[in-house]
């Protein structure tokens, strides 16, 4: 029997560098190693779920021009779920050994969780489900009748079929729980362990907001200088409480990718 993959997340807020520096850990021949988008998997192009990522992804866009921040969490969580099915696809089907994913669906939960919550308890209210059941309305009929069935499909899973309307305020209520309680949660939530190793690409919020202005796309919801440094800060904390993983943090502001992936390479290698 094969062992266990080693399971590498690399984590850091919006401007850190974690695409480019993945990228660059899994080329040059390196075919033992996967590297996974925890968002979207139709940016893995030998993986699963392409077109649910492609919907996914509309409807996040849809949230965000909307400024709807109950519906963009429902979305993500949608998101998330996808990254379990990708990862065994990866390991079982292709035999990797080694997969690096950009964010992981449970420490990003952890991170982000609380900093959705006081964004959505400010909307909450018993009109609310059927708001969001007109917001969903009004956006691309293909898109919603993709996620409704992958919320289908995850009710097998869980034994309850997601709600859209209620996931964001169900989500947000795990925050009170205690540390381990609530990353128990969310692993069965989203299907996915922990990893193994986590690496924290640490940089400052005002570096990481001028690389994210500089992008050729709108920034996300969570992309201003304030948000980062709530983020930055959630990041900080959820790590702490995440038991049995391995945690390296490295300064991103002035390091080259180039050098960033050699560290890492050096870390995934002992």
């Amino acid at each position: 029997m094969p062992a266990d993959p080693l399971r590498v997340a690399l984590v850091g807020i919006d401007g850190s560098g974690k695409s480019t520096v993945i990228r660059l850990l899994t080329g040059g021949g390196a075919g033992d190693r996967a590297a996974l988008s925890c968002l979207r998997p139709h940016e893995n192009p030998d993986g699963p779920l392409h077109r649910l990522s492609r919907h996914l992804c509309s409807m996040s866009h849809a949230a965000d021009r909307l400024g709807v921040p109950d519906l963009k969490l429902a979305v993500l969580y949608l998101q998330m779920c996808t990254f379990a099915v990708t990862q065994r696809f990866f390991v079982d089907e292709l035999g990797a050994r080694v997969v690096l994913s950009e964010r992981h669906p449970v420490v990003d939960a952890l991170a982000y969780l609380p900093i959705y919550r006081g964004a959505i308890e400010r909307v909450t209210g018993p009109d609310r489900p059927a708001l969001l059941r007109r917001h969903l309305a009004a956006l691309d009929a293909g898109d919603v009748r993709a996620a409704l069935a992958w919320c289908d499909a995850l009710g097998r899973r869980l034994g309850r079929t997601p709600d859209p309307t209620t996931i964001a305020a169900d989500l947000v209520r795990l925050v009170d729980l205690p540390a381990e309680e609530r990353t128990t949660a969310l692993t069965g939530l989203l299907g996915a362990p922990v990893p193994d190793a986590v690496v924290f690409l640490d940089i400052d919020a005002a570096e990481a907001e001028r690389r994210v202005n500089a992008r050729d796309r709108p920034p996300e919801l969570h992309e201003r200088l304030d948000q980062l440094v709530r983020i930055r800060n959630g990041y900080d904390t959820a790590l702490t409480t995440l038991e049995g993983v391995r945690v390296h943090r490295i300064l991103a502001d002035g390091a080259s990718p180039a050098d960033l992936a050699a560290e890492i390479d050096r870390l995934i290698t002992e």
